[in-house]
């Protein structure tokens, strides 16, 4: 999908504007990984009756075989509650093996 400069000003607009909204409330954004690996999605097949996910596999880096799997996915509940449980536990040395960008506390 192409989105034209017209319709990408708009949606940087409303960016903008639900930033600000969450931002006065005191929240903080958080960029989590778009890239999840199948073991985390298969919780989520665990936790939710009837799920079925519709993504993209990631199986190789460069030429090499990955060790797992990676899905492409914009959202994943499970990773949230992963990630969450695990910046609570820890908040200093959580992910040392990711790299995740933004503000995670």
């Amino acid at each position: 999908m192409v989105i034209k400069p017209y319709g990408y000003a708009i949606w940087e607009l409303i960016q903008k504007q639900l930033d600000q909204r969450f931002k006065d409330t005191g929240h903080q954004n958080v960029y989590m990984p778009m890239f999840i690996p199948e073991s985390l999605l298969q919780k989520e097949k665990d936790h939710v009756e009837g799920f079925a996910p519709e993504v993209a596999w990631v199986t190789h880096g460069g030429s090499e075989k990955l060790a797992e799997k990676l899905c492409i996915r914009p959202t994943s509940e499970t990773l949230f509650f992963v990630s969450t449980m695990l910046m609570i536990s820890n908040p200093i040395e959580t992910f040392p093996n990711y790299t995740i960008s933004g503000v995670l506390l």
